[in-house]
């Protein structure tokens, strides 16, 4: 390392006293270099004696100077002794009890329900025990983009010790038309991947109204939505499930739009007829369906439609069935020749006013329909 300018090191300065011969220059020289390496190793040593006490094993001892049995500069080494110590003693660990968790149900999976099948759209993980009781069979819940494999597997996995079946829909989806093509992300590949080997999974949920989409002419083709069934198949063989509804009205709007097999192996349809002011559609409800079904039927012979049953109200547009409206609903979409129906919706946060999950007065009939309607088709 270069000296700063005028400086000279320390073997090369002379030190003149007046009056003294070259003895008591080299004798006072001498002194000065004593002091100043005595200086140096105690700084040196006031450095390294923390360091060896931290990094003593307790038990063992630890270092310090010894006394040098001739002048220490010309001991030639720097003595140290080894001064044993008791090891501390070892504190006792203190435990923090784990709080309290509700029993997870034994994860051993119910038969796989016949059809026509029952259900709920939307039920939290801490309500499965309780749409369970009310006969429901499927249930339909969104996971998050952004979980992790064990957030999504720790729904199914309750919901299989239920012995209930998931329709799992990823949200935000992670697959995108680019106008050519289908995009999946890595995200979405592996939650198809994730979720296909487990024994709750009843269908991968594909898209939402994808022929509307917003506007007329802003949804996507049935050739489009075919190509996202082959795309997700492609991933994983896992049953697609889209709520495509109108089929009979898409299919008469254009031939793009008309409906065909290859877009959903489950295939969502509704009519919402309960509105404002004790109103019921039961008519405009009843032909819906029955053209949804012959259009089905004669395009799409290989798909299974599901019918969604209102049970939400939507501040004015739509009202909460009473319980006889219930019965009578179900009573008419499980007449007809349909996989199975969904109560849509027993919890959605903030989007609706109303939904069945806050009426326990209505979890009888929910029930009862279950019992009444719904099992004896299955015979």
């Amino acid at each position: 390392m270069p000296l700063a300018k005028g400086f000279r090191p320390l073997h090369q300065r002379t030190i003149n006293l007046a009056g003294q011969g070259d003895d008591m220059s080299r004798g006072i020289i001498r002194v000065l270099a004593v002091l100043f390496l005595a200086a140096l190793a105690l700084m040196v040593w006031s450095y390294l004696l923390p360091l060896i006490r931290e990094r003593a094993t307790p038990g063992e001892g630890e270092l310090e100077l010894a006394t040098c049995p001739t002048p220490w500069p010309e001991c030639g080494y720097l003595p140290l002794i080894l001064h044993q110590y008791p090891a501390p003693p070892v504190p006792t660990p203190t435990f923090t009890p784990a709080p309290t968790l509700t029993p997870t149900p034994a994860f051993t999976p119910g038969p796989v329900p016949s059809a026509p099948f029952y259900g709920v759209e939307f039920a939290p993980a801490g309500d499965l025990g309780t749409v369970k009781d009310l006969g429901a069979e499927v249930v339909l819940w969104s996971f998050d983009y952004n979980g992790t494999p064990q957030d999504w597997l720790a729904y199914l996995d309750q919901a299989n010790g239920y012995g209930l079946k998931v329709v799992a829909w990823l949200w935000p989806q992670g697959w995108n038309w680019n106008g050519s093509e289908w995009e999946i992300d890595q995200q979405a590949r592996t939650f198809v991947q994730t979720v296909a080997g487990h024994p709750a999974l009843f269908a991968v949920y594909a898209l939402h109204e994808p022929y509307w989409m917003g506007c007329y002419g802003c949804g996507y083709t049935t050739a489009e939505q075919q190509a996202l069934y082959n795309a997700i198949k492609e991933i994983a063989d896992v049953p697609i499930w889209s709520d495509i509804g109108g089929i009979a009205f898409w299919t008469e709007y254009s031939e793009a739009t008309a409906f065909a097999d290859g877009v959903c192996d489950y295939c969502a349809v509704w009519y919402y007829p309960f509105l404002p002011g004790g109103v019921y559609q039961r008519d405009q409800m009843i032909s819906t369906l029955e053209a949804d079904i012959a259009v089905a039927k004669e395009r799409a012979p290989n798909s299974k439609l599901f019918y969604g049953m209102q049970s939400f109200a939507q501040a004015g547009d739509y009202r909460m069935p009473t319980a006889e409206e219930m019965v009578d609903m179900a009573s008419i979409v499980y007449s007809k020749d349909i996989e199975g129906a969904l109560w849509y919706v027993w919890w959605f946060g903030p989007l609706y006013e109303d939904f069945l999950s806050n009426h326990p007065e209505l979890y009888p009939v929910v029930r009862e329909i279950y019992d009444e309607i719904v099992l004896p088709k299955k015979q």
